[in-house]
C-alpha cells in the first residue's frame, strides 16, 4: 500500500483568523458607511440659514426644470443630475425672466409630498404653492443663481458646459 502524500494545509487558526479579519473590515466598512448616509451634515447658505439635504429622492415625483439664472445650460445639466438622483424630469428649458437670484420649488398639485422631496433634496428650506393640475407635474423648479451650490449640497457636482437650454 502506498500512502500518499498530502499537500501540507496552512494552520488552521491563521484560516479562521483571516476570515475573522476580513468580516471585522467589512462590517466597520459598512457601518462607517450607514453613519455617513444617516448623518448629513448641514451646510452654510450664502443667505445665512441651514440647509438640510434629504437622503433619498423621490422616484416618482414628476418635475420640470427652468433656467432662471441665465446661466446657458443650466436647465438642462440640473436636469442631468435629478435624472442620477432618480426624479422624473419631464421638461427642461428657461424660465419666463433671468435674473433669479435663488431657486426656488413650486408646487403644482398643492401640499404635495412630493415637492417637498425635491425641495429638501435640494436644501431649499421651503416650497411654494401654485397648483396647476393641467401640468401634470409634482414641482417646478426655478434654478436660480445659487443652483451650483444647491447641486452641490446635493451630493453631484455639476460641470461646466455651455449651450442654451432650449
Amino acid at each position: 500500500m502506498s500512502r500518499r502524500r498530502s499537500r501540507p494545509r496552512p494552520p488552521r487558526a491563521a484560516f479562521i483568523g483571516a476570515i475573522v479579519a476580513v468580516m471585522v473590515l467589512a462590517g466597520s466598512a459598512w457601518w462607517g458607511w450607514r453613519q455617513a448616509r444617516e448623518a448629513v451634515a448641514p451646510a452654510d447658505d450664502p443667505f445665512g440659514e441651514q440647509l438640510q439635504v434629504a437622503p433619498e429622492p423621490d422616484p416618482y415625483a414628476r418635475v420640470e426644470v427652468l433656467n432662471g439664472a441665465g446661466e446657458p445650460g443650466a436647465a438642462r445639466r440640473a436636469a442631468e443630475v435629478l435624472r442620477r438622483a432618480g426624479f422624473d424630469v419631464v421638461h427642461f428649458g428657461n424660465a419666463p425672466d433671468f435674473g433669479v437670484t435663488r431657486t426656488r420649488v413650486i408646487d403644482r398639485v398643492g401640499s404635495g409630498p412630493r415637492a417637498d422631496s425635491v425641495a429638501g433634496w435640494l436644501g431649499v428650506d421651503r416650497t411654494e404653492t401654485e397648483p396647476d393640475l393641467q401640468a401634470h407635474l409634482d414641482a417646478t423648479i426655478i434654478l436660480g443663481a445659487d443652483w451650483r451650490d444647491r447641486f452641490r449640497l446635493a451630493g453631484d457636482s455639476v460641470g461646466q458646459g455651455e449651450g442654451p437650454d432650449r
